[in-house]
């Protein structure tokens, strides 16, 4: 009963927050996006998200390597199509079911093929946290007038100093955490011990890049899968005149509040959580609230369908060709 309901909770959550975001919304006003977008940029974020895959699946290729199995390119993608199918219907379920597909192509015993996985997370992880950072330094004006109160007392030099202050404060815990000893009795609870874990297995799978057969393209990967989020939202917003407008650094917020929503609010495939703060963050750029959370939706509606559509694919590949412990040799 436990298990369901936590499947469940998700679902109840973006629901609700679905509701929050659309209840002051017309029909009318979203179904006006979608009657007046383009759809020929729609069809250039359909091929940018399938390049972005491909190259998902190039980089996700690379700790297998180093791990001494050789899966195509084509497997591992496959292996992330059926992950983000699965991610989509039951939020955290997408990294178990790529790691079990790969299993099942390739022979990639699961536990290595989780620490691979580990691997990617934490440079994405790095990378997002630049984007973030980025984002606060370039909009911080925008950003203070918005949240107002004692934000509206600094200085945007501020920023700059905050950024520094942060670094160096991470510098710092990750030096005291070295000199932790975690054997201690008190480090035994098991909230400490779920905790130190996942945290062993974060230093370790960044440990393990230096393992990589080519540590630079593996980087330039993941800073291009940034630059292909970057361009497919892009794309979205060029395929309505009213996101057309708006200057090109609100691609970088609308990213950087998605991500951090995910994370502190994950719902199954953003719903509810991206309508209520992708919406909130497009007032930021001027537009009423109406009709900054029906632009939302057109946003989330066509990337959530487009990713779904191609995720789809790769699930029904990995089922019927891979499926049973079957292998397909030209592949």
């Amino acid at each position: 009963m436990v298990p369901f309901l936590k499947r469940l909770l998700p679902l109840i959550i973006g629901l609700v927050l679905l509701y929050v975001a659309l209840k002051d919304v017309s029909f009318a006003t979203i179904a006006q996006q979608f009657r007046l977008a383009d759809y020929r940029w729609i069809l250039l974020m359909g091929v940018l998200l399938i390049v972005t895959l491909f190259l998902r699946g190039m980089r996700g290729r690379q700790p297998l390597l180093a791990l001494g199995y050789t899966p195509t390119t084509f497997r591992v993608t496959v292996a992330l199509l059926a992950g983000t199918t699965a991610s989509m219907i039951i939020p955290g379920s997408g990294e178990l079911t790529r790691c079990a597909t790969l299993q099942r192509t390739d022979g990639v015993a699961f536990p290595q093929a989780v620490g691979a996985v580990v691997a990617e997370r934490v440079l994405d992880l790095l990378a997002l946290l630049a984007v973030v950072m980025l984002t606060i330094v370039l909009e911080f004006d925008r950003l203070r007038h918005y949240f107002g109160g004692y934000a509206l007392r600094l200085p945007s030099t501020t920023a700059w100093w905050l950024l520094l202050a942060g670094l160096v404060l991470a510098g710092l815990l990750l030096w005291q955490v070295r000199l932790i000893d975690f054997t201690h009795p008190r480090w035994q609870h098991p909230l400490a011990k779920r905790i130190i874990g996942f945290g062993q297995g974060l230093w370790e799978g960044l440990l393990s890049l230096r393992k990589l057969p080519q540590p630079g393209l593996f980087i330039t990967l993941t800073i291009l899968n940034q630059v292909m989020a970057w361009l497919m939202t892009y794309c979205l917003m060029m395929s309505l005149p009213t996101t057309r407008a708006l200057p090109l650094l609100s691609i970088l917020t609308t990213e950087t509040v998605a991500f951090l929503g995910a994370i502190l609010v994950p719902t199954q495939g953003g719903i509810g959580t991206y309508h209520l703060l992708i919406g909130r963050v497009l007032m930021l750029y001027g537009l009423p609230l109406a009709q900054a959370t029906a632009l939302a939706t057109f946003l989330h509606a066509v990337n959530f369908a487009m990713t779904l559509f191609v995720s789809s694919i790769g699930f029904l590949i990995a089922s019927f060709f891979f499926g049973n412990g079957r292998r397909t040799a030209l592949m």
